[in-house]
């Protein structure tokens, strides 16, 4: 296998002596690691030992079927999202639809060639592997980003709840510039928490808009009027926050998006804020549409820092890029909200370095409504 990490392992559980040969010939020869067994009961007498990365299983076997050692892998939390693939003979069409029904991952055929075999288990591994990486970013998000998070503006909130109340017990009155001062205080901690309650919430109707597609076409996509006046209203409490109104420039239409109701201007914001985030004033933040017959590219460029390519390999929900090394405030959500916000539009996101200059450019490119 090309790779620099250890060999992946894969219980085979064939009853046939010869096919179940074939199969560990063709896997050791790729480098896989493999255990053998001849059915299910001995594979789940196997598993707590072997715990294996990947199952490859026949269906028609003796004392434990393909179908019940599914179900009993299934079951048990440690290998829920373990990768099975079925193993059956063409004709028996109604074990690869039981099987997938059950929770298999894929299924293979026999007589199977080596060629099939390999492709499907690495595509299987692939998707294992990012599968566990995103609950490893959630894991850490969860543990240590969420509840920083959320300490910091409530820390705030409490402090000057505590100095009201000691202040009132003891007789003392604020000052009109002191009620100005605790009030904006409490105001922007107030605020940055109403944020990270409005990115989860898009988050998680995103997820699920997403992950419906298949079944319920694009029924969460409205039409939404996009104008320059527009983006510069959305963007304008990131400029203010940052004090660059003046690093934004705009050139846009005014167009019309098949986009999910209510989402845009937010996933639009995050773009401007990353822009503005990781560069510094006054250097220049452009925002620019380009349309085409069919489509609307809403372009953010920045000259900033930029990101390394394997960070722009590994955007996902919940992570922030050099976090320890740039103090950065907020989930690190953006990229990955403007990703699905873009899946579920039917549309499409991209971040690029910048080949002539510094920094980067986001591309959120969405579908122009049929009467736009």
């Amino acid at each position: 296998m090309k790779t620099s990490r250890p060999p992946s392992t894969i219980l085979v559980v064939e009853d046939d002596p010869l096919i179940r040969e074939i199969a560990v010939e063709i896997l050791r020869k790729e480098g896989y690691r493999v255990v053998a067994v001849e059915d299910g009961a001995a594979a789940l007498e196997e598993l707590p030992r072997v715990r294996p990365e990947l199952i490859l299983s026949d269906v028609r076997m003796p004392r434990c079927d393909g179908f019940e050692l599914l179900r009993q892998v299934r079951r048990d939390p440690a290998f829920r999202h373990t990768p099975f693939i079925i193993i059956s003979a063409k004709a028996e069409a109604s074990d690869q639809r039981m099987g997938m029904s059950l929770g298999a991952d894929d299924y293979v055929t026999k007589p199977f060639l080596g060629v099939d075999l390999l492709k499907t288990i690495e595509l299987r591994l692939a998707g294992a592997a990012l599968l566990s990486e995103t609950l490893q970013q959630q894991q850490r998000f969860l543990t240590r980003v969420l509840p920083h998070e959320l300490r910091t503006p409530l820390a705030g909130i409490i402090g000057y709840a505590d100095l009201m109340v000691l202040m009132g017990e003891s007789g003392d009155t604020l000052t009109a510039k002191d009620l100005v001062d605790y009030g904006q205080n409490i105001g922007r901690s107030g605020m940055r928490l109403l944020k990270m309650a409005q990115d989860l919430t898009l988050w998680a109707f995103l997820e699920s808009a997403s992950s419906s597609l298949k079944t319920s076409g694009r029924d969460a996509l409205t039409k939404t009027q996009v104008t320059a006046e527009a983006l510069r209203q959305w963007a304008q409490k990131c400029t203010s926050k940052y004090g660059r109104e003046c690093d934004l420039s705009i050139e846009a239409q005014s167009v019309t998006v098949m986009v999910p109701e209510d989402a845009l201007d937010c996933v639009f914001e995050h773009l401007v804020e990353n822009a503005l985030k990781f560069s510094l004033p006054g250097s220049g933040i452009m925002v620019k549409m380009v349309l085409s017959e069919r489509a609307c590219e809403i372009r953010v460029t920045d000259h900033g820092r930029g990101m390394s390519e394997a960070d722009l390999e590994a955007i996902g929900a919940m992570r922030q890029f050099e976090r320890d090394k740039f103090e950065q405030q907020g989930l690190g959500m953006g990229l990955a909200l403007a990703r699905v916000f873009a899946r579920v539009s039917g549309g499409e996101f991209t971040l690029t370095r910048n080949v002539e200059t510094s920094g980067m450019t986001a591309v959120l490119k969405l579908q122009r409504a049929a009467a736009d």
